[in-house]
């Protein structure tokens, strides 16, 4: 069994938030409660959008709140009044994540999940409660690695080999989600536009 790293610190690349972004509206102010480095509070502000982020442990991130390291799971009371939650949350147990951030959003929560997310009878009828609007599947691999080693140089990224997606729940969904597939940015023609 591979080891899992601490807090599940895997970064996650610009192009996956930039291609989210690209086609998915959030209005308000946003909140990534696991940003590690700031990959995601970074591209949102750049985007225009506000957002702050937050993690259980300093990883570097300048534009932390000045609360400081927050366990989301735990720690109340919530910094602002939340609009949407954007992270990459751990993966060993996401529903608790997606659970308290629906409790806490007023619009939507947006999570980078493996696809794998998808499989299981328990987690299926979870799903199928909960506001799931869109799947946004990715039409290449990202890279996803462990967070220490990239910041050390221990591994380079490049070319993943799992399948990630977008999960997008909105607190004015009704009915099943609809899988909807990223074309990688800068690769849009104008079919895809369409």
């Amino acid at each position: 069994m591979r080891k899992r790293w601490a807090y599940d610190f895997y970064l996650d690349p610009p192009e996956a938030i930039e291609a989210l972004l690209a086609v998915e509206r959030f209005a308000g102010s946003s909140w990534d409660p696991c940003c590690g480095i700031g990959t995601i509070p970074k591209a949102m502000i750049a985007a225009g959008h506000r957002c702050f982020g937050t993690d259980v442990t300093y990883r570097g991130y300048v534009g932390i709140s000045e609360s400081g390291p927050k366990n989301f799971l735990t720690d109340d009371p919530i910094p602002v009044a939340v609009d949407n939650i954007v992270c990459n949350p751990p993966f060993k147990d996401p529903t608790l994540y997606v659970d308290r951030a629906l409790a806490i959003a007023r619009h939507k929560v947006a999570c980078l999940l493996p696809l794998t997310f998808l499989e299981g009878e328990k987690r299926a009828r979870w799903r199928i409660r909960t506001p799931l609007a869109r799947i946004r599947t990715f039409s290449w691999r990202i890279n996803m690695p462990p967070g220490e080693l990239l910041q050390s140089g221990a591994v380079e990224a490049k070319g993943g080999t799992k399948a990630f997606a977008w999960f997008i729940w909105a607190h004015d969904h009704v009915g099943p989600a609809h899988e909807i597939p990223l074309i990688r940015p800068g690769k849009l023609d104008q079919k895809d536009a369409a």
